[in-house]
C-alpha cells in the first residue's frame, strides 16, 4: 500500500467511526503516523481528502454493483430485480453507515460549499447510474425509473442508518420491484 492509500484508508476509518468534521487533520496525521507535510503533499487540503474519500466509497460501491450485475443480461427484467435485490443487500450490511455523500452533505450544508457541492454530484450520479441500468434493461421511461429507484433507495439508507433493521431495506426492495414490473 503506497502512502496515499494509507493516509485514505486511515482517513476513511475516521470519517466513518467519527465522522467527517470531527476527524481532523491532527488526528489523521497522528493516526496515519506521518508528518503534516506527507498529507498534505497527497492531499492538498482537507476538502481533497474528503473528495477522495467520497470518490473512494463511490468508485468501491460501483465496483461491487457491477460485479454482480455481469451475470444478467442487459435488456431483461431479471436485471432490474436483481438491482432490486443488490441494493437491499448492500443497505442492510451490520457495517452500513448509510450513503457517504448524505453524511457529508449534512456536516457541510452550505450550497456553496465544495463538499456540499460534490455530494450532489455524486447523488446525481448515482440516480444517472440507475437511468443507465433502467434504459439498459428497456425501461419504457428509464429516467423516472432511475429517478424513481434513486428516491427509494436513499430513502431506504437514510431510514436503515438512522433506525437500524427496521426493515426499511426491505420495503424500499419491494416497492422498487412493483415500479420495475410496470416500468418494463
Amino acid at each position: 500500500m503506497n502512502m496515499r492509500e494509507k493516509i485514505l484508508n486511515i482517513a476513511s476509518s475516521l470519517f466513518d467511526s467519527r465522522g467527517i468534521q470531527a476527524s481532523g487533520v491532527d488526528t489523521i496525521i497522528l493516526e496515519a503516523g506521518v508528518a503534516k507535510a506527507t498529507l498534505y503533499k497527497h492531499f492538498p487540503s482537507k476538502n481533497q481528502l474528503i473528495t477522495a474519500y467520497l470518490r473512494d466509497k463511490s468508485d468501491k460501491f460501483y465496483a461491487w454493483l457491477n460485479a454482480q450485475l455481469s451475470s444478467k443480461k442487459a435488456e431483461s427484467l431479471e436485471l432490474l430485480l436483481l438491482l432490486c435485490e443488490l441494493m437491499e443487500q448492500w443497505i442492510s450490511q451490520p457495517e452500513f453507515r448509510g450513503l457517504p455523500f448524505h453524511i457529508a452533505a449534512v456536516e457541510f450544508p452550505e450550497a456553496e460549499h465544495p463538499i456540499n457541492q460534490y455530494s450532489v454530484v455524486l447523488s446525481a450520479e448515482l440516480q444517472g447510474y440507475l437511468c443507465q441500468i433502467a434504459r439498459h434493461a428497456g425501461a419504457k421511461d428509464p429516467e423516472a425509473l432511475g429517478q424513481q429507484l434513486t428516491i427509494l433507495f436513499e430513502g431506504a439508507a437514510l431510514v436503515e442508518r438512522l433506525t437500524p433493521n427496521t426493515g426499511a431495506a426491505n420495503r424500499a426492495k419491494l416497492a422498487a420491484m412493483t415500479l420495475v414490473r410496470h416500468a418494463i
